[in-house]
Formats: structure tokens, sequence, C-alpha cells
């Protein structure tokens, strides 16, 4: 019996003592969110006469430029090829579209 009460003693003293300790200490704080910049807006024109209008044509291949609404002429894959990038000219085959 003294056995008996001296290991219930000694268990109800480890439970005593485990209890009693502090909490671990918290971690740290997660950092702060960092927050993106948003992208720069993207410049648009402010009418058709300000841009350039380029038409592709994919049934003859040629392509037809426009600038400022005028008429600049084609790209039709006859340039000479030392011209990077083609220069569009009149074309004798095809009339500019009529609904520039």
């Amino acid at each position: 019996m003294t056995i008996l009460r001296i290991s219930a003693f000694a268990v109800f003293a480890v439970a005593v003592s485990a209890c009693s300790t502090p909490p671990p200490p918290e971690p740290p704080p997660a950092p702060a969110p960092v927050v993106a910049a948003p992208p720069p807006p993207v410049q648009t024109a402010h009418s058709p006469d300000e841009d350039w209008n380029i038409f592709p044509d994919p049934t003859t291949g040629t392509i037809d430029i426009y600038h400022k609404g005028e008429y600049l002429g084609v790209i039709d894959g006859s340039e000479p090829a030392e011209q990077d990038p083609p220069l569009p000219h009149k074309s004798d085959t095809q009339p500019p579209p009529s609904d520039q």
C-alpha cells in the first residue's frame, strides 16, 4: 500500500509540474505583404488619323499601309531584299480599297 501511495504522489507531482510550465514563445510575426505597383497604362492613339493602319489580305498576300488616313502603298513581297523593313510602294495591280 505504501508503494501505491508513493507512486500516486509521484504521478500527481509530475502532472502538476507539467501543467505549471510556461507556454513556448510565440513565433515571430509574418512579414507584411508587398503590393506591386500597377503597370503603366498603355498609351493608345487619340484618333484613327494618328495611327498606322495595316491591312493584310490573306488571299493575295499583300499588305495595304495607311498613315494618318492617307494611303501610302502596299507591301507585296516584290521589295528588294536589302530593304529591311520593306517600304510600302504604290501597286499597279491593286488599287487602294475604297472604304478609306
